[in-house]
């Protein structure tokens, strides 16, 4: 499978986060079962790191979504090819 990556600049609105903007970071492609295990991998690679226990990946049924743990903010998305 192949992704596009992009890092997210989201404000809160109401309850929910908005996504004011997004930069393009690259693509991955993986054959791994463990997709968020690669995505994790992607960004470490491009020297982002993050403290432990301060993120999780969320898959939504259509893309990966890393986002803090406590107020929900997306980070970074993986939007899939086709």
């Amino acid at each position: 499978m192949k992704y596009e990556i992009r890092q997210l600049d989201a404000w809160k609105f109401d309850e929910d986060w908005a996504v004011n903007n997004s930069y393009f970071l690259g693509t991955m492609k993986t054959n791994a079962r463990d997709e968020k295990r690669a995505f994790s991998r992607f960004l470490r690679k491009q020297g982002i790191r993050f403290k432990r226990g301060r993120i999780r990946i969320v898959f939504d049924g259509d893309f990966y979504t890393v986002e803090d743990r406590k107020t929900s903010e997306p980070f970074f998305i993986a939007l899939p090819l086709f």
